[in-house]
C-alpha cells in the first residue's frame, strides 16, 4: 500500500512525498516519462526511491528518527543542516531528491540499489591474468545529490551501485 509520510512519522510511510506532489514536480519539468507512466508505476518508483535514499544516507541524515515506529528515516530530531538551520518535517531537500530518485527509478526499477561491476577490470596476456578494481564504476546523479547537500553530514553523493 502506497502511505505518504505526512511529517508527523506515519507508521508504515514507504514514500517521502505524495503522487500529486511528485508529478507537479516533474510536470514543472516536462518529465515526460513520468508523464507517461500509470499510478502503480508512479508509486512504486516513489516507494523504490525513498528506501533508496533512506540506505544510502541513513547513516549520514543528521539527528535521531522521531519515532521507533514511522515507516521512514524522516522526521528526525535534532536535526540541522549544514548551516545550522534546524530541518522539521520532511526537509524540501530531501523531497526534492525523492522525486529525482523516483525518476531514475522509473527509468530502471532498482537502479539506485543495484551493484554494478564497472569498477571490476580484468586483463589476460597469454598464461598472466590480473584482475584489480578501478573506479567504483557508480553512476553519480547530480540532481540528486545536489537537492541533499545541505542535509547529509558528509560529501557523499547518491551513485549506482
Amino acid at each position: 500500500m502506497f502511505t505518504v509520510e505526512t511529517g508527523v512519522g506515519v507508521v508504515g510511510a514507504n514514500s517521502y512525498i505524495s503522487l500529486a506532489a511528485a508529478l507537479s514536480s516533474h510536470a514543472d519539468r516536462l518529465n515526460t516519462a513520468w508523464a507517461d507512466a500509470t499510478t502503480p508505476e508512479r508509486e512504486a518508483a516513489l516507494v523504490r526511491a525513498s528506501a533508496a535514499l533512506d540506505g544510502k544516507y541513513g547513516p549520514l541524515w543528521p539527528g535521531i528518527r522521531s519515532s521507533e515506529t514511522q515507516g521512514l528515516d524522516w522526521p528526525r530530531d535534532e536535526a540541522y543542516d549544514r548551516d545550522g538551520y534546524e530541518l522539521t518535517l520532511v526537509p524540501a531537500g530531501v523531497l526534492a531528491a525523492t522525486c529525482e530518485a523516483a525518476l531514475v527509478e522509473l527509468g530502471e526499477a532498482g537502479a539506485l540499489t543495484k551493484k554494478s561491476d564497472a569498477g571490476l577490470r580484468r586483463q589476460k596476456i597469454g598464461a598472466i591474468e590480473q584482475e584489480w578494481s578501478g573506479s567504483s564504476g557508480d553512476t553519480i546523479y547530480p540532481a540528486i545529490a545536489r537537492s541533499l547537500g545541505k542535509i547529509i553530514k558528509s560529501g557523499n553523493t547518491m551513485a549506482r551501485r
